[in-house]
């Protein structure tokens, strides 16, 4: 697959060029790590109570914990999606328009 066409040597000229609806990469990153971090915090907040760590610190470390594993998850998530609409991509023409020009005949 081809991802950049060759540029047509004439204005008539038409190009065939593939399309297909890609996700957006980081948003699923995003979205992913905070809902790890949330699920790491909650999991600090509700285990056993340690001698050796304060509550806020064993809940910070799930947090982090959770956010890396969520980046992780995430990034799989998005290669399987973006993999799967790939394969639904359709071909199109497209046209290129003729070059804008103002008054005095150059281009802008």
């Amino acid at each position: 697959m081809e991802q950049h066409p060759a540029t047509p040597t004439s204005a008539d000229q038409s190009v065939e060029v593939q399309i297909h609806s890609a996700p957006k990469f980081w948003p699923f990153i995003l979205t992913f790590a905070v809902l790890g971090a949330l699920i790491g915090l909650v999991i600090g907040l509700l285990g056993e109570p340690s001698q050796e760590y304060t509550r806020a610190s064993a809940s910070g470390f799930f947090a982090m914990f959770g956010a890396g594993l969520g980046v992780g998850i995430g990034a799989l998530v998005f290669v399987i999606i973006d993999r799967f609409t790939s394969r639904k991509s359709t071909k199109h023409l497209a046209v290129p328009l003729a070059e804008d020009t103002d008054s005095s005949g150059q281009q802008g």
